[in-house]
């Protein structure tokens, strides 16, 4: 009797065992890579269909970083006002096209060094590289300091090779004219006219200043959406690589079309976000925010020039004491019925996802838009910190996002 009572408890109990394998095993499956990624999909559908935006245009894209693999589109092809998310377009062209490191300068140079009595036998010649700190000023500057190191007379003409300041539309000739008239003004000769041209090979530095580094204008720029600051860039970047009659700003889909960017549908019109008129896909911010993962400084300058959630700039009143805190760095975008929210998703400093989120013509408040667009981001984190295997702290603040 106790050995078929004990046979029937052995038989339970594995029984038992075998009901508690079946539950266990899918429940593990369902946490892999594969499912994760699809209960994030669903997570951001719902959000995105929020009845709040209803209505809508509505944009989306999420894709991992460095590889670009994409985890979640919604009308991530169609062009959106991006408003002042066309900072990052922007500022990564300018990281793009320059280096992080880059120092605005301007130098004066000549063929042969001043005789001693301070004439400049030929040439001046004055290099610039479209400062977007300088203004007009800068060529009294130069002219007194070219005074106060004894020039009293140019033989020759004033070359300008290169814009001194940004949104210079005839580049080194503005530049040209613009110090001999300053130097006309401190009483010095020119014997020649303002031409444009190039600084021969072993000229000799008259002149030379430093101006801002591209990693510190860039973070001015972005950390609290400067417009003007923005603007300006462009100009400059338009003054060195573009087409200054160029409404479009061509040259900046064209320099993303050659890393094998799908730029159809942007529309430049200015560097700031404020015109409605300028249009951008969710698809080619992400792209443009992957590309820059290719290389490290460069990702690193525009990463560190971005808001960060809970802690700083346009974001530091935003995800404050959720998982989101400190992990979302990003750019915001916000105009009339549009509100837009683009950057990257960083596990221990180190972008793991870039995403964009756009919405035009929402009728909901600004602050709902806003908390549907948080919500998403909190999401996002939470897959990353789960691919990386990492404890995700309970949070309180997360569940009122949507409630208000």
């Amino acid at each position: 009797m106790i050995t078929q009572l004990e046979n029937y408890r052995r038989g339970a109990l594995l029984g038992a065992l075998v009901l508690l394998l079946s539950i266990c095993v899918p429940a593990a499956q369902a946490t892999g890579p594969t499912d994760a990624a699809a209960q994030l999909r669903q997570k951001l559908a719902d959000l995105l269909a929020h009845p709040a935006l209803r209505g809508a245009e509505v944009g989306a894209c999420v894709v991992s970083v460095p590889d670009g693999e994409p985890l979640y589109g919604l009308n991530q092809h169609q062009p959106f006002t991006p408003a002042s998310t066309v900072k990052l377009l922007v500022t990564a062209s300018a990281l793009r096209l320059l280096v992080p490191d880059f120092v605005y300068h301007t130098s004066v140079w000549t063929a042969t060094a001043p005789t001693e009595g301070g004439t400049i036998p030929g040439d001046l010649f004055i290099a610039g590289t479209a400062d977007p700190a300088a203004n007009t000023a800068a060529y009294t500057r130069i002219a007194q300091q070219l005074t106060a190191h004894g020039i009293t007379q140019v033989g020759g003409g004033i070359v300008g090779a290169g814009a001194v300041v940004a949104a210079e539309k005839d580049k080194g000739l503005k530049a040209a004219r613009a110090l001999l008239q300053a130097l006309a003004r401190k009483g010095v000769p020119v014997g020649h006219q303002a031409a444009e041209g190039a600084v021969p090979p072993g000229a000799y530095l008259l002149y030379r200043r430093e101006s801002t580094s591209l990693r510190d204008y860039i973070h001015a720029i972005n950390i609290h959406s400067n417009n003007r600051q923005a603007e300006l860039l462009l100009s400059s970047l338009t003054s060195s690589f573009g087409n200054p009659h160029d409404p479009d700003h061509g040259f900046i889909g064209e320099l993303w079309q050659e890393h094998d960017l799908d730029v159809a549908g942007l529309r430049l019109i200015e560097g700031s976000g404020l015109s409605h008129r300028n249009k951008m896909t969710p698809a080619l911010l992400t792209g443009v925010l992957t590309e820059m993962a290719h290389d490290e400084a460069e990702l690193q300058a525009l990463v560190d020039s971005l808001p960060v959630a809970g802690l700083s700039g346009t974001l530091s009143g935003r995800m404050r004491g959720t998982v989101a805190e400190a992990r979302v760095y990003a750019k915001t975008g916000t105009l009339k019925k549009v509100s837009c929210l683009a950057g990257y998703v960083c596990v221990d400093r180190s972008p793991g996802l870039a995403f964009a989120l756009m919405m035009n013509g929402y009728s909901c408040s600004l602050r709902k838009a806003r908390a549907i667009q948080d919500q998403a981001a909190i999401q996002m984190v939470k897959y990353a910190l789960a691919q990386a295997e990492q404890p995700q702290p309970v949070t309180v603040s997360e569940r009122a996002g949507l409630e208000r």
